[in-house]
């Protein structure tokens, strides 16, 4: 850890680009997942809540839909029509982006800290609570 974030340029459902660069000087939590994993079902209504309820300037929170591991990267859509889910979803460039930062499953949470740089990267094993007290340690202060 310790080393800098793969830069990236995504679309989100819109078509609007994101850039890792966009949010320099936050503390980033990017979330990758796709709509058959279990574990992402089970996981990502408790994201959303988070996404909807947290209020801290200096944090992000995006999801990075892995659509070159889906067998209809299009399913996304419907998939978060029938959800409800509010967060961001930025699609991934086939595996682009999910390579880059060297993933080997889904749902995996990748946190970076306010100058760029891989804080931890946490797969399906890790618990959703463990996730939430590393952000505590990569929040800038106020």
């Amino acid at each position: 850890m310790g080393k800098l974030a793969p830069a990236f340029a995504l679309p989100d459902l819109t078509g609007r680009i994101h850039r890792l660069s966009d949010y320099a000087g936050k503390a980033i939590w990017l979330e990758f997942w796709v709509t058959w994993c279990a574990s992402c079902q089970e996981t990502l209504p408790q994201k959303d809540i988070l996404y909807r309820t947290m209020n801290h300037p200096g944090l992000v929170f995006l999801t990075i839909h892995v659509s070159g591991r889906e067998s209809n990267p299009d399913r996304v859509f419907s998939f978060m029509e029938q959800n409800g889910f509010q967060f961001p979803v930025l699609r991934d460039n086939g595996r682009e982006t999910y390579d880059a930062y060297g993933l080997q499953s889904v749902p995996s949470s990748v946190l970076i800290n306010n100058k760029g740089e891989i804080h931890g990267i946490f797969d399906e094993t890790v618990p959703f609570t463990s996730v939430i007290k590393e952000i505590g340690n990569i929040l800038p202060a106020p």
